[in-house]
């Protein structure tokens, strides 16, 4: 039993030269050909699923929708002349809520990242104003320079303390054509 463990460690295939690099990396691109031909069936088969219950869902929801009309009138007719908003069944509960507020600014409708109701809220109270600052780090980090020794200099040669920069080991990769 040994003696088969070691013989197979003796066996094993080992990269010598760019013929046997080849030979892995041919191995690897077949095996992710087989790994795109499984996701394409898979997506298939995902796609079957989905138009299957995207049907039933809407037969479904097309049933609700149709109860709902049914309900629609009656419940806004039996609460026009109550104080309740809603009427309390065996099975549930039917009711009105309040409707969205549309708001508007000069005649259509805004989102709150609406320059002008910036402006708005300015001539206000400058309190309904939010300034948010950030880092452009990109900016920064191509002004800074990293030492060997992993310290960071700013632009006027200033040894920054706070920083400290190390090198991540290099990162294998394979790309197959």
């Amino acid at each position: 039993m040994m003696e088969n463990m070691a013989e197979e460690r003796k066996e094993r295939f080992e990269v010598v030269d760019a013929s046997s690099a080849e030979w892995c990396v041919e191995k690897i691109a077949g095996l992710e050909a087989r790994k795109a031909e499984i996701d394409a069936q898979y997506k298939k088969m995902i796609e079957r699923y989905d138009k299957w219950r995207d049907d039933e869902l809407k037969n479904i929801d097309d049933s609700v929708s149709f109860f709902h009309s049914l309900l629609r009138p009656w419940v806004f007719e039996e609460l026009k002349t109550s104080k309740n908003k809603s009427i309390t069944l065996p099975s549930g509960r039917v009711g009105t809520r309040k409707g969205k507020e549309t708001w508007t600014l000069a005649g259509k409708e805004f989102d709150r990242n609406d320059p002008a109701l910036l402006v708005i809220a300015k001539s206000i109270d400058k309190k309904y104003v939010e300034i948010k600052e950030s880092v452009k780090w990109a900016d920064l980090k191509k002004n800074l320079q990293v030492t060997e020794s992993g310290s960071v200099v700013s632009e006027d040669g200033e040894i920054i303390d706070a920083f400290h920069v190390e090198q991540g080991e290099p990162k294998f990769y394979v790309e197959v054509k």
